[in-house]
């Protein structure tokens, strides 16, 4: 009786309109338009080489040309000092190097590229004098392979894979994700009204069935969280397929947080239904200003509300299950640690049971003269 119950609530799910928009296709009309959005935005910008020039009218010193193209900051021409500079006017190179009296670099303007040729001229002077100083002082050094150990670039640059790159605009479609786990609390809020006798014609006959009324709510929440469970599942491949969005490449433990996020959803809802008075249409709307809410809070509106909660209010970030699965998916994106995911997947565990639990002794306590 409780896999008819299961079967029967999962179809009626699945045929009905308002259930399937809002818990499919809203979202994946609103991850359309993110990526609307954001596509420019979401483009990772790689570094672009700091465009020298070496005069040729100068004699440079040894190894320096070596040491800038393995440094990989610079692409490098070779121009007369009068060539030079009409470039340099135009801003078409950043600046020239020239050795008159000392390596010098010219630069018409400050900024970013001009302090990274002249930080790294500085350490290759600095450099230099020092190992000229070492040398006329222990010229037996060159014989014991001295010079061969000296590494002007050891690290100046590192290749970081995409999926690990700071891009803040991930956390929007993370956001979306986490209000489409919760807005099964809509369907669990529908659930709710319809196991209580005195809420509908439908709850009634429901209460005088042969099957107890805890095991049919468990076999329809169960149904709810599966369907909801595949809505986010076909919503995270239109994301990352079609949208091309990177979700990393821990797919089990993300579709894992998803799934309690569907849990903690669906108990929710009914747990609101069950405390409440309201009827059952006003207290989904009411339902779904929630998850709006804590939506909100995670993110999905303004990016910068989620760090904004975390630093002023950390408790309701906490408490917040939208934030939870956001913050959990992230840290699934950034670190490679799993302490901050397991947190947040723990503390989505305990609302749900908590949600559970009071749900189920108020549904217990109800008692009826009649139905």
């Amino acid at each position: 009786m409780s896999f008819h119950i299961f079967k029967y609530s999962l179809k009626s799910l699945v045929k009905d309109k308002k259930s399937l928009f809002w818990m499919l296709f809203f979202p994946i009309i609103l991850a359309t338009f993110f990526n609307l959005a954001f596509k420019n935005l979401m483009s990772d910008e790689g570094f672009e080489k700091v465009k020298i020039s070496i005069t040729t009218d100068y004699e440079m010193p040894d190894g320096l040309e070596q040491v800038m193209s393995e440094s990989n900051l610079f692409t490098i021409s070779y121009l007369t000092e009068e060539e030079a500079k009409k470039r340099l006017s135009e801003q078409e190179i950043t600046g020239y190097i020239k050795n008159s009296d000392g390596l010098e670099l010219v630069i018409l303007e400050s900024g970013l590229n001009q302090s990274i040729a002249k930080v790294f001229l500085d350490n290759y002077v600095q450099v230099s004098a020092t190992i000229y100083r070492v040398i006329d002082e222990n010229p037996q050094l060159i014989q014991t392979g001295f010079l061969d150990t000296i590494d002007f670039n050891e690290s100046f640059t590192k290749d970081i894979p995409v999926s690990q790159s700071m891009n803040l605009i991930v956390v929007y479609y993370y956001a979306l994700l986490a209000m489409t786990c919760l807005f099964s609390a809509i369907a669990g809020c529908y659930i709710s009204s319809i196991i209580q006798a005195n809420q509908t014609d439908l709850a009634a006959r429901i209460n005088i069935a042969p099957t107890h009324k805890l095991k049919a709510f468990l076999s329809m929440v169960s149904a709810t969280i599966l369907f909801q469970f595949i809505s986010v599942i076909i919503l995270m491949t239109y994301i990352s397929q079609i949208l091309n969005v990177d979700f990393g490449n821990r797919t089990i433990h993300i579709g894992i947080l998803c799934l309690v996020g569907c849990f903690t959803g669906t108990l929710f809802g009914a747990m609101f239904d069950c405390l409440t008075k309201f009827k059952s249409e006003v207290n989904e709307m009411l339902v779904s200003n929630f998850i709006m809410i804590m939506s909100f809070l995670s993110g999905l509106m303004v990016v910068q509300m989620k760090y904004i909660i975390q630093e002023k209010v950390p408790f309701i970030a906490y408490i917040n299950p939208a934030n939870l699965i956001t913050d959990g998916l992230y840290a699934l994106y950034y670190y490679e640690t799993f302490e901050r995911y397991y947190l947040n997947l723990t503390l989505l565990v305990v609302l749900g049971i908590v949600f559970c639990i009071i749900t189920t002794l108020v549904l217990r306590r109800q008692k009826y003269a009649s139905i």
